[in-house]
This record gives structure tokens, C-alpha cells and sequence, in this order.
């Protein structure tokens, strides 16, 4: 009797955990855990985020999320897995107080609801995008670098993590340019890169003066030799006010 009422209690407290882990609404945001997404795109950015880490001994209670704006504009903010085990996803957040000019956009969310309860999930297991005007991915971008962290963010930006996934094993070649100039300031090569992995592009821009740069990344399929095309656009300003 003991026994039976004990696996009723187990399987009762796992379904309950089961469902409130469940993506849905949550105050300010949409957040848990969604059914595997089928990507339907060549490439598909699913990060880009100011190059600096904090040290993490355990999951952060919070965890905290700063960009710049040019100007006040629709902000769509994504956060999942850079590499797909748990399937979790956060977005449609909803902040205290409008995107707006400058770097005063923050967002902050506890980690108890749900990541604290999905086991072997780290901090920087999560991959954060914010799109500029539109919330799905396209061949050109407008982005916003953000600054992802938990209790202190720098006062100085010196470099760029760009990750994206291909829908297939694929050749790229990715440089990164000053609007408007011909010439890039930094080239990676991926001669073969494992389509749905994860891959990031580096871009140290300690050197770089504030202004508008874009990613371009051309390559092809290697199965069949189709094209790959993406353009990211993002403001780079360096000093953190």
C-alpha cells in the first residue's frame, strides 16, 4: 500500500513539473519548454551577443539582458539552447518600460520558473538574439548585440559572438564590414560546417569606431552546391553609458 501510494505521489509530482515546465505565458514573458522547431532556412542566426563572460559557479537566480538602440524601434528577443537538448525557449517578452534610444534597454528574468528545474542547463548553454522590426529570421538582419549576463556587465565593448546553425553540411566564407565600405575588417573561413550545429563567428572590435557594420556570410550547400546568403546588420557603440 505504501508503495503504490508513493508511485502515485511520484508520478503525480512528475506530471505537475512536467506541465508548469511547459512553454507558456509567465507575467512578462513566454517561457519553457516547446517541442522540437523545424528550421526551414539555409542559415538562421540564433545568437549574437556581446563578447564577455561572467564566472558562474551555479545558476544565477537572474539572469540579465542590456543592448543599444539608434533609435526607439521594435525589439523581438529570443532565448533558447545554442545546442538543442531540453528544447528550451524564451520569448514575447514584455518589458517595464519601452525599447528607447540608447543603452537603457534591460530585461531581467528569474531562472527558478523554469531553467533552475531543466537538469544540466548552464548559463551560457543559451543562445540570445534580438531582432530589429521582424521576429523571424531573414537574409538580411537588423540586430541588436546584447549584452548577456547576470549581476555586472562591462563598461567597454570589445568583440562580437555570432553563432548560427545550416539546414546542411555547408562551405561558408563570413566577413564582417564597416557600412557603406568595401573593404572587411575580419574574414572566417568554414570550409566544411556540419549542418544543425552551431558555429560562431568572433569578431574582435576593440579597434573598430562606433558606426553601423554588417556580417555577410556566402557560401554554398555541399551536397548540391546551392547558394547560402546572409547579411546581419547591428550598431556597434563601444562605451557602455
Amino acid at each position: 500500500m505504501y508503495f503504490t501510494s508513493f508511485f502515485i505521489f511520484s508520478w503525480a509530482n512528475w506530471t505537475f513539473t512536467q506541465v508548469n515546465l511547459q512553454y507558456q505565458y509567465r507575467g512578462n514573458r513566454y517561457e519553457g519548454i516547446k517541442p522540437k522547431p523545424i528550421s526551414g532556412y539555409d542559415i538562421e542566426l540564433i545568437s549574437a551577443r556581446v563578447d564577455y563572460k561572467e564566472q558562474v559557479k551555479q545558476m544565477p537566480k537572474q539572469l540579465r539582458i542590456k543592448f543599444y538602440l539608434k533609435d526607439s524601434i521594435d525589439v523581438h528577443l529570443i532565448v533558447r539552447e545554442l545546442d538543442y537538448k531540453h528544447y528550451y525557449w524564451m520569448d514575447k517578452v514584455q518589458p517595464s518600460k519601452s525599447w528607447r534610444h540608447g543603452f537603457d534597454n534591460t530585461f531581467s528574468w528569474p531562472t527558478q520558473d523554469v531553467i533552475q528545474q531543466i537538469a544540466g542547463l548552464k548559463m551560457y548553454d543559451l543562445a540570445v538574439v534580438a531582432r530589429l522590426n521582424r521576429p523571424e529570421p531573414s537574409k538580411v538582419e537588423e540586430i541588436a548585440p546584447v549584452i548577456y549576463y547576470h549581476s555586472h556587465f562591462p563598461k567597454i565593448i570589445n568583440g562580437y559572438l555570432f553563432t548560427f546553425k545550416t539546414n546542411g553540411d555547408a562551405c561558408l566564407i563570413c566577413s564582417i564590414y564597416k557600412d557603406g565600405e568595401t573593404k572587411a575588417l575580419s574574414t572566417s573561413i568554414f570550409r566544411r560546417q556540419r549542418g544543425g550545429r552551431p558555429f560562431t563567428i568572433r569578431w574582435n572590435s576593440s579597434n573598430a569606431l562606433e558606426s553601423t557594420y554588417k556580417l555577410v556570410i556566402k557560401g554554398y550547400f555541399l551536397e548540391n552546391n546551392n547558394p547560402i546568403d546572409q547579411i546581419v546588420y547591428f550598431n556597434h557603440k563601444p562605451i557602455i553609458e
